[in-house]
Formats: structure tokens, C-alpha cells, sequence
């Protein structure tokens, strides 16, 4: 952690009210997974090209999440068949600002991620009227009365934003996963995810990353969360990405 900021404190800085240029609420989405170690190097590598979100002097910042299915997980299974016109939903907490949403996700036909989200006063798990009515009408297909809490998911952030203020991009690091019976941390593990308003030529970090052999890779925190918390999921589509995490990104 003390290296990463380290790292990144020699980057230009940009405050929370700059990230209304870049909010991207619909986007197309690239990830990359890759080992801890090789994080200061890719950020060396874009210093001049990218700033960092800073709030109060802070740089990195802890995420907390829920998600929430049908009791016969409709959602996750619609991602791990490959379906696409898919819903995530979740509520999020901001954990320095104790700010919390509720967002509900889609990945349409084409490759696009659209968010829609409302802010909430607490991270409980009870919907309220209002919140009810806002999943109803953003995914059409899916009742708050019929959901449950699945997972707990944590993080830590960087968002770096490029100086053309067209990327945002998200750097997670030791991501977390708990149930009721379960619960791991990857403390090796780094998700960097490049959100642009349309597919562009390949960018800086893109190629640091390259530079490092390091190949766009996809992850869902909600679905690879369950696959290593719960043996009898079904996880097929998920199985090389999971053997690579315990090979790799493991203690």
C-alpha cells in the first residue's frame, strides 16, 4: 500500500467536482487483472499523461458493496451463461464520505455498461418505496420485493482520469469477498478498468500494460466473489479465471 502511494503522489491531482466531466454512465468497459507487483511500473509509466482523483489529500479510497439477486440467482447465472441485456444490483458505500447508492447496472447486446443509481441515506439492505419503484423501472424485469443480499464486496481505489478528460479509469486493489459463511481477500490482486463513451484507439495505459504482457481480462466482483465463496454454484465459464486466482493472487 505505502508503495502505491508513494507512487502515485507525484501525479497532477483533480477534485471530485472534475469527474462530472468524465462520469461515463454509459461506457465501454476494458479489464485487466494483474499481480500487485506490477502496479508502480504502469503507474511510472502514464505520470504525465493521467491525474488522480484527490478528496481532503486523499488518493486512495475504500468501497463497500452488496449485491443482490433472485433467490434463484437469475443474475448471476445470466452472466455466467454468457447472456448479455444483463442486470447487476447493488448498494454501494463510499466509505470516507459515507455516501451510499443504489445502482442497478446493465450490459447491453452491443457491449455497453449503462448505471443508473440514487443516492441513499444508509448501507442497509431494505429497499425503501422510493428504491423499490427505481428497480422496477430501471430493469423492467426485476421486483425489490424479490431480491436478497448475496454478497458483501470491499475494495480499495485509485480513479485516474486523462488529461483530455475522455478516461476514466478505475485501479482496485485488494478486493474482498464475505457471506455468511465465508470470506477472502486477495491481497495480490489489482482490477484496472478503462471506461471510455466509445471504443478509441489503444491508450497509454493500454499499452504500459501490454508493454507488460498483461491482456484485457474480464471480472465481475459479484460473480467471481460467489464462484470462490460458495462450492456448489454453477462456475464453468468461470473456472480458468479462478484457477489463475488461486495460482496467482493468493497469499
Amino acid at each position: 500500500m505505502n508503495l502505491i502511494q508513494n507512487t502515485i503522489q507525484s501525479f497532477n491531482k483533480v477534485a471530485l467536482a472534475d469527474l462530472d466531466q468524465v462520469k461515463l454512465m454509459n461506457r465501454i468497459d476494458q479489464k485487466f487483472c494483474l499481480h500487485i507487483t506490477y502496479l508502480p511500473a504502469i503507474l511510472d509509466a502514464i505520470r504525465s499523461h493521467y491525474s488522480v482523483l484527490a478528496i481532503e489529500g486523499e488518493t486512495i479510497f475504500e468501497y463497500d458493496n452488496t449485491y443482490f439477486d433472485t433467490v434463484d440467482d437469475q443474475m448471476f447465472l445470466s452472466h455466467q451463461n454468457g447472456k448479455l441485456n444483463r442486470f447487476k444490483i447493488r448498494i454501494r458505500k463510499y466509505v470516507q464520505t459515507n455516501n451510499n447508492f443504489l445502482e442497478v447496472k446493465f450490459k447491453n447486446n452491443k457491449g455497453r455498461t449503462i448505471k443508473e443509481r440514487m443516492e441513499r441515506s444508509n448501507f442497509e439492505s431494505n429497499f425503501t418505496h422510493d428504491e423499490l419503484s427505481f428497480i422496477s423501472k430501471t430493469t423492467s424485469c426485476y421486483s425489490g420485493l424479490k431480491i436478497e443480499p448475496k454478497i458483501r464486496s470491499y475494495f480499495n481505489r485509485l480513479t485516474l482520469i486523462d488529461n483530455e478528460f475522455t478516461e476514466r479509469i478505475t485501479i482496485d486493489f485488494v478486493p474482498g469477498f464475505k457471506n455468511d459463511e465465508r470470506e477472502i481477500t486477495l491481497n495480490n490482486l489489482v482490477i484496472i478498468e478503462i471506461k471510455q463513451s466509445k471504443t478509441a484507439k489503444p491508450t497509454l495505459i493500454i499499452n504500459a500494460l501490454k508493454e507488460n504482457k498483461i491482456r484485457k481480462q474480464g471480472f465481475s466482483k459479484y460473480c467471481i466473489g460467489r464462484a470462490l465463496l460458495e462450492e456448489n454454484i454453477k462456475k464453468n465459464n468461470f473456472k480458468p479465471l479462478l484457477i489463475k486466482i488461486r495460482k496467482d493472487y493468493y497469499n
